[in-house]
């Protein structure tokens, strides 16, 4: 009878360990099935040929658009600082960071919804010609401006060093509306500056020397090595 009980009893305990482990294991297949990227590939691939078969207007959304829409949305879910950027999106974010490009040299930026000059850049096609800080781009090519998103305006605005652009300019300040015929040259955007906002890097009476970082870029060390180097040097020369 004893003996009976023992056997029950451990055959209890085997059935038990067995039915945890089993639940243990389920768990873990389901878990691993929905980190199994096949599967959810395979949905996503479903889903992309119904909007292209069902959606009322599928004939005019092309593949492209829909995966970058969707690689746009999974990236920007992670956190704010993490983003898919399209080719061209791309290449004007790395020659802002390489610090050269073909353009015209105005910073500019949306005001009140009008292209808005920020200011013209020392030395540059838009500084030559008289372009102030302020002035309102309604025009560029003859094509008004008044749609135009920022990233529209500066890819329109950039090109190969030596090709034309013609702006058509508001001056608030006057009211006058002027047309700016510009050729663009290579521009470098320094981003180590002095206390004058040059790089010339003088020493004050007091013996200190001031290096601004305007923003970083490729060149940002070499450029701020050689500003120190500069002062250095007028150090042993005082």
């Amino acid at each position: 009878m004893k003996r009976r009980l023992l056997y029950g009893a451990l055959f209890a305990a085997l059935a038990l360990n067995f039915l945890v482990g089993f639940q243990i294991y389920r768990s873990s297949g389901n878990a691993a099935e929905r980190d199994n990227a096949l599967p959810q590939l395979r949905l996503f691939s479903t889903v992309l040929e119904k909007v292209r078969q069902d959606y009322v207007e599928g004939d005019k959304v092309t593949y492209e658009e829909l995966i970058h829409s969707a690689l746009r949305g999974m990236l920007g879910s992670l956190d704010p600082h993490s983003e898919f950027m399209e080719p061209t999106k791309y290449d004007e974010l790395k020659k802002d960071t390489q610090g050269e490009f073909g353009g015209v040299g105005i910073v500019i930026h949306m005001r009140d919804n009008y292209l808005t000059v920020v200011a013209p850049m020392d030395d540059t096609p838009g500084f030559k010609a008289g372009i102030l800080s302020g002035d309102r781009i309604i025009k560029i090519d003859g094509r008004n401006t008044e749609k135009f998103s920022l990233t529209d305006a500066v890819k329109r605005l950039r090109g190969e060093p030596g090709s034309d652009v013609t702006l058509t300019v508001l001056r608030p300040s006057s009211g006058q509306v002027k047309d700016y015929k510009l050729t663009r040259a290579q521009i470098k955007v320094d981003t180590v500056k002095d206390i004058d906002g040059r790089r010339e890097f003088p020493l004050l009476d007091n013996k200190v020397g001031y290096i601004r970082l305007v923003q970083f870029g490729e060149q940002t060390a070499p450029d701020l090595e050689e500003a120190l180097k500069k002062l250095e040097a007028k150090e042993w020369m005082r």
